[in-house]
C-alpha cells in the first residue's frame, strides 16, 4: 500500500512538471505558438527594423563624411556608430582639445539625439 501511495505521487508530479515545462515551452518567443507565428509573420514586422538600421547607419555615414571634412579629425582614427539618434564615438585620439571637438561637430549633425563620447586621449 505504501509503494501504491509513492506511485501516485511520482506520476502526480511528474504529470504537474510536465505541465509546467509545457507552459514554460509554449509561452516562450520561439515556441511556435499561433500568437508568436503571427507576430513573426505579419506584414511589414521586419520593415521597421530594416528602416531603422538603415536610418542608423546614414546617420554613422553622415558623422564620418563631417569627420572626413574637418581639418582637425580627418586623420583621427574614430570609429562612429549609431543606435536610435544615439552616436557613440571609440578610439584614441591624439589630444583632448580634438576629443572635445569631436563630440561639438557630432551634435551639430541632425538627427542626433545624443553623444556617448568614449573616446581617449593619447
Amino acid at each position: 500500500m505504501r509503494g501504491l501511495g509513492f506511485a501516485a505521487a511520482t506520476v502526480t508530479a511528474v504529470m504537474l512538471l510536465a505541465g509546467c515545462v509545457a507552459a514554460v515551452i509554449g509561452n516562450s518567443p520561439d515556441s511556435g505558438t499561433a500568437v508568436d507565428t503571427r507576430a513573426r509573420s505579419a506584414p511589414g514586422a521586419d520593415a521597421a527594423g530594416a528602416d531603422a538600421a538603415g536610418a542608423d547607419a546614414a546617420l554613422a555615414g553622415q558623422v564620418r563624411a563631417r569627420f572626413a571634412a574637418d581639418p582637425v579629425l580627418h586623420s583621427e582614427p574614430i570609429e562612429v556608430s549609431a543606435l536610435g539618434g544615439k552616436i557613440t564615438l571609440r578610439g584614441v585620439v591624439a589630444s583632448s582639445a580634438a576629443r572635445s571637438s569631436a563630440e561639438r561637430l557630432v551634435r551639430t549633425v541632425a538627427g542626433v539625439r545624443t553623444v556617448n563620447n568614449l573616446l581617449k586621449v593619447q
